[in-house]
């Protein structure tokens, strides 16, 4: 019974060591997640100040380039935290 009670107290320990490191590594990511999102809506911010007269979009050789980069922010706007 007493190697029970401390084989039952090793797990115990071990569980919790092991559920607070996975915590902290969560709080991490979720920091990170967080930032990268917050970096994404101010691209787009900007993006959409840069253009906001359409200057960009009507020039042929500027506004293919535009559209592209119009693109790949829709693409990372998909990644934001709603």
């Amino acid at each position: 019974m007493i190697t029970l009670s401390i084989i039952l107290a090793i797990v115990i320990t071990s569980s919790i060591f092991i559920i607070r490191n996975l915590i902290i590594k969560n709080e991490r990511l979720e920091d990170f997640i967080s930032k990268q999102s917050e970096a994404i809506n101010q691209c787009d911010q900007r993006l959409k100040q840069l253009d906001d007269k359409n200057v960009f979009y009507a020039d042929d050789q500027i506004g293919f380039f535009f559209k592209e980069v119009e693109k790949i922010q829709e693409a990372l706007n998909e990644f934001t935290l709603k």
